[in-house]
């Protein structure tokens, strides 16, 4: 039986010590010894391999001697190396004819848009259980390509996986989404299931859903210049004369989520209004939801009501503060026996501890 799928009949074999051993091939006869069938210039996450199982074969006097190969690999030796690994495979997936191809990376094909975005969504359906929509396949069209895509616009490796993208980045297109990628899986996988987050708009795009809702309707969105992956909040509101003001925060990373989750950054975000008092601005999640009903079952446990036992210490919360001032450093003064809170410049926002 095949191991986990019992409804399988084969022959399994469990190869508890493996080391691989690379056998140079396409000798050109010259020197100590030729190179490898896909070594040479390409950097090493481009370099294809093919491991071969052989196995010598004895059952009731049959002898037979059986054999397979995998699909092309690529073999890292740092962890570093693991995205534009994965991107390799993942092109080579899209685009390769032949699976036993090692030189595909010596020239590799351009990929039309149709296709590189049904692998994209498929990429991002496989890890989170989530697609992409048309919408958000638009916008990373865009940022690929321009604003003119359509599914025929090509899109070469390098454009891919080399170029910075746009131009005056400092990391290519797929490091950006490899980034979004893996923020998504270690702190917002659950409220990117559940729809709460759009993700992947642009800002024109944003400003155009947000102006016509009514003050403190917000959306999350991933920025387009974090490397690593980041994601930010935009909300609207409306001045003395109607009309509408976007704001948005600095995106919070990993560095930010691995310490304070989204849910209750949006619960207890607090913004300096003109009056110098702060208050969350984030009061309706796009188009129209309350933000509590968002967001509310995926809050932290509040704890400060059971006071099982005499306790010598408040309980205190972390909350972000943004100022509508970005140069006018301030301190304001809570209730009685609360912390003082600072004011913190939206450019670099930190997160203060304050009694609830």
């Amino acid at each position: 039986m095949v191991k986990d799928r019992p409804q399988v009949e084969g022959l399994v074999c469990d190869f508890s010590h493996i080391t691989l051993k690379e056998q140079k091939c396409c000798g050109s006869g010259k020197g100590k010894g030729g190179k490898g069938a896909s070594e040479g210039s390409l950097p090493v996450t481009e370099e294809l391999h093919v491991i071969t199982f052989t196995l010598d074969y004895c059952y009731q006097g049959l002898k037979c001697q059986l054999q397979t190969s995998t699909l092309p690999v690529v073999i890292i030796s740092n962890a570093n190396q693991v995205s534009s690994a994965w991107a390799s495979i993942l092109w080579f997936n899209m685009l390769g004819a032949d699976p036993k191809n090692q030189l595909f990376f010596s020239n590799p094909p351009a990929a039309t848009w149709a296709k590189l975005s049904e692998v994209l969504s498929w990429q991002f359906s496989d890890a989170t259980k989530r697609g992409l929509d048309m919408d958000q396949l638009k916008m990373i069209g865009e940022k690929l390509c321009g604003p003119k895509v359509t599914p025929q616009s090509t899109i070469t490796w390098t454009q891919f996986c080399k170029e910075t993208s746009p131009p005056g980045d400092t990391f290519s297109f797929w490091t950006w989404l490899d980034g979004i990628l893996g923020l998504i899986q270690e702190h917002l996988l659950e409220l990117w299931q559940k729809n709460l987050i759009m993700g992947f708009v642009s800002r024109k795009r944003e400003r155009h859903l947000l102006k016509k809702k009514r003050a403190g309707t917000f959306l999350l969105r991933f920025s387009e210049t974090t490397r690593d992956g980041g994601i930010t909040c935009t909300w609207v509101e409306y001045n003395n004369n109607g009309s509408p003001e976007f704001h948005s925060v600095v995106p919070y990373t990993r560095t930010e989520l691995k310490f304070l989750p989204l849910p209750d950054i949006i619960r207890d975000y607090q913004f300096y209004a003109i009056e110098n008092m702060p208050e969350n601005p984030l009061h309706f999640l796009y188009p129209d939801t309350p933000r509590n009903e968002a967001f509310g079952p995926y809050y932290s446990e509040h704890r400060e009501g059971e006071m099982t036992e005499q306790k010598k210490y408040l309980n205190r919360r972390l909350i972000r503060v943004s100022s509508r001032h970005q140069d006018e450093p301030r301190v304001l003064e809570l209730n009685s026996g609360a912390s003082r809170i600072p004011e913190v410049n939206p450019e670099a926002p930190c997160i203060p501890e304050v009694n609830p």
